[in-house]
Order: structure tokens, then sequence, then C-alpha cells
């Protein structure tokens, strides 16, 4: 992944691009929340409408180091199963602000994921998304 070398503290939100805009705002009990509605009220808001943003909601779980990530993806315009620039993007501004090598434990729709970082005066860098990769479509287009 791209290193990380600036995060926008909001009131109640981070916007950051780990190789796509990420805004990301932590909420309790991500999994009632209506992601598609909340979403696309920020993706569409004065501030991002021209460009667009991907959203990401997250909620902290038991675990100190683990989160669950549910985003509404630009483009796509729904909720996503799971994204990865928007996982790193929550993982990143939902650690602590302590400098040196961190690993976050992500939940999603899609599936579980670790995102390994180095946070550093300047940002984060040494970023890594791990997970499985699963063939979940296969087809075949006739070009006439």
């Amino acid at each position: 992944m791209n290193d990380v070398a600036s995060v926008q503290n909001g009131d109640d939100h981070f916007v950051l691009n780990t190789g796509s805009p990420h805004y990301v705002s932590q909420v309790n009990n991500v999994m009632a929340l209506d992601v598609v509605k909340q979403g696309r009220a920020v993706r569409y808001s004065d501030a991002f409408a021209k460009e667009g943003i991907n959203v990401n909601f997250v909620e902290k779980t038991g675990n100190a180091e683990g989160i669950i990530v549910r985003t509404y993806e630009r483009g796509v315009e729904d909720e996503t199963f799971s994204c990865g620039t928007g996982v790193t993007a929550a993982a990143l501004v939902s650690h602590p602000a302590t400098e040196g090598m961190a690993t976050v434990a992500v939940q999603t729709k899609g599936g579980n994921l670790e995102v390994k970082f180095e946070k550093t005066a300047s940002g984060y860098q040494n970023i890594w998304l791990i997970g499985p990769a699963v063939k979940v479509f296969e087809g075949e287009v006739e070009m006439a």
C-alpha cells in the first residue's frame, strides 16, 4: 500500500488517501447502521460531491486491536463487502497514536483481514493488507 503522510481530523471523522480517498467515522453498533443512506449522505455532501469519496464506518471490537468496518464505495454507489483501501484507512486512524509497528485485526462482511503498518512522526509507512484471495466469479466476454 501507499505510505500515508496526511490525515485530516474532522469533528467526528477522518479523511485520508490510501490509494483512493476515504472518509472514516467511528460509530457504535456498526452492524445496525444504514450504510447506504449514511454513506450516500457523506459521499454527495457539498464537501465531497465533485470528486466523490469512499465512506467507512468503524466500530472497535472487544479486542483492543480489532475493528469492524463497513464501506460505502464511490463508483459502486453502494455498500461493498470489503474494500482494501477502506479497511486500511480505518485501521490507521483507529490505532492509538503511538509510534512503532502495529497490527489491527479487521472484520468485514466479506471476511477477516489484518492491516500491519509502521507509525512514524511523519505518518504511516510499510503498510500491508493481509487476507485470503478467493475467486468469487468467473466469466467470458465475446468481443464482436
